[in-house]
């Protein structure tokens, strides 16, 4: 009974937890969408709603103030505040930050005429692993954050924005996204009609301001300019001419001031034409210049990031260089080295096989055997450099004749017997005198002129049938 009220008790904080957790995730949407919403128009208090929001998502806040920052036609504000988060949305190529650091990037590439770099972005987000249709719906709120896209992805996310916002029961976007779509689309698709009648039927049931009255005005108003309408035109938008003053999308306002400019001058009214026009071109020259000034803030910072590219990857084919080099260098003295091996091996063994070719006169043979006594006499066998070609000097003969006699009268190869003459050496020296007894095997090997530790005991044990230290062990017993 106990167990079941416990585990009950687990679920009902479990359960409780989740729907805690839905709450905050719902009333996160719900600012980051009344963000959204104000940037348009009611500019005053959005910088206080950001600030907060950083509070719960800093990254995101942070893409959402260089939004607005652009709408507003703050390009170099706007610039500095994508330096800042440039390294940080770059560290993860594959996650939403690079996503939305990108597509801001290519809006700022494609407002400032940075063609080039707009089909980089492109190919970066055709890389990436959200899908452009239904990633990032918030982009449809702001025409120009998805115009670098092709018009079919822009009609794609346009449609995903509308289900979406329709789902979430998101009015002012669905409103926005259905007018993108349309004019994305143009007058002559019969998609388009459906888009825009929806964008004007939710906005009659809703009434969600006059931002968005402007905005559904100023588009009809375009229509009816191009079909000679210029009255009609008029009609729509003079009712906003001191409103627009607040719209912060500086794009908009430069096209309301130029629609009712044209229906003004149209119709005959030119009572506010030179007020109008003014407003107008004051708007047009402002954001030229800012965007003189931030195009060039903008150049030179890609030419600065494609110079400390430039800088590490010299510095990376240096390395490559320098390693390469140094394997090279390595490799050759270790081939060389084998060389030399190899070639004295092949000496000494190719001298020792090509011997039996040849017949030595008996004179020659006797002479070499007589030679080949003094020298174990005198013990020249415990020098270390011998070998059958310096024997053969000393001898004055040929190494051929001197390694055929060593093999049919001393019953080995060269090596063997000198080997052999060494190790016979020192056994008869530990043998006679007790002081060798003492040494270690490594003076042994150095006293009767082998040069390998190792290869003195490897001989010694073939000779004896004992190792050096079992030999010693015996007189010691």
């Amino acid at each position: 009974m106990f167990f079941s009220a416990h585990r009950i008790l687990r679920l009902l904080c479990f359960f409780f937890y989740v729907f805690c957790a839905s709450q905050t995730k719902n009333d996160v949407g719900i600012l980051r969408e009344e963000i959204l919403d104000k940037m348009q128009y009611e500019n005053h208090n959005v910088e206080d709603l950001i600030k907060y929001y950083s509070k719960i998502s800093p990254s995101d806040a942070q893409i959402l103030n260089i939004k607005f920052l652009l709408l507003k036609g703050k390009y170099e504000e706007g610039l500095n505040n994508m330096f800042l988060l440039e390294n940080s949305a770059k560290k993860d190529k594959g996650s939403e930050l690079f996503f939305q650091y990108q597509c801001l990037y290519g809006q700022v590439c494609q407002m400032l005429g940075l063609t080039g770099e707009v089909d980089n972005v492109r190919n970066n987000l055709n890389h990436t692993k959200f899908a452009k249709a239904t990633a990032f719906t918030d982009l449809a709120l702001d025409k120009t954050s998805f115009e670098i896209f092709t018009l079919a992805d822009r009609a794609a996310i346009l449609r995903s924005a509308i289900k979406n916002y329709k789902r979430t029961n998101n009015v002012v976007g669905s409103i926005q996204s259905n007018l993108w779509l349309a004019e994305t689309l143009g007058n002559d698709d019969p998609e388009s009609k459906i888009a825009l009648d929806s964008a004007l039927s939710l906005f009659k049931k809703s009434d969600p301001g006059i931002y968005y009255a402007m905005l559904i005005d100023n588009y009809f108003s375009k229509i009816y300019l191009k079909q000679n309408n210029a009255l009609a035109a008029f009609d729509l938008l003079e009712k906003y001419r001191d409103s627009a003053k607040d719209i912060s999308n500086m794009n908009l306002k430069a096209d309301f001031y130029r629609n009712l400019a044209t229906s003004s001058a149209r119709v005959g009214d030119f009572s506010n034409l030179d007020h109008i026009n003014r407003f107008y071109f004051t708007i047009v020259e402002e954001q030229n210049a800012k965007r003189a000034v931030a195009r060039a803030m903008l150049v030179n910072h890609i030419n600065k990031v494609n110079d400390e590219k430039l800088k590490s990857q010299k510095y990376l084919f240096r390395k490559i260089y320098i390693t390469i080099f140094l394997a090279f260098i390595c490799g050759l003295a270790v081939v060389y080295f084998l060389y030399r091996s190899k070639k004295k091996k092949a000496e000494e063994s190719v001298v020792e096989t090509d011997a039996k070719n040849f017949v030595i006169p008996d004179k020659t043979e006797k002479r070499i055997l007589k030679k080949l006594e003094e020298f174990e006499n005198k013990q020249k066998y415990i020098q270390k450099n011998v070998s059958l070609k310096m024997l053969a000097q000393q001898f004055d003969t040929n190494p051929n004749y001197l390694s055929e006699i060593v093999n049919n009268h001393k019953n080995s190869n060269f090596n063997t017997y000198i080997n052999n003459l060494r190790v016979d050496y020192i056994v008869e020296k530990i043998r006679q005198d007790p002081e060798y007894r003492k040494y270690k095997v490594s003076y042994l090997a150095d006293e009767c002129g082998f040069s390998s530790h190792s290869l003195f005991t490897k001989i010694f044990k073939n000779r004896m049938d004992l190792s050096p230290t079992e030999f010693l062990q015996t007189f010691n017993e």
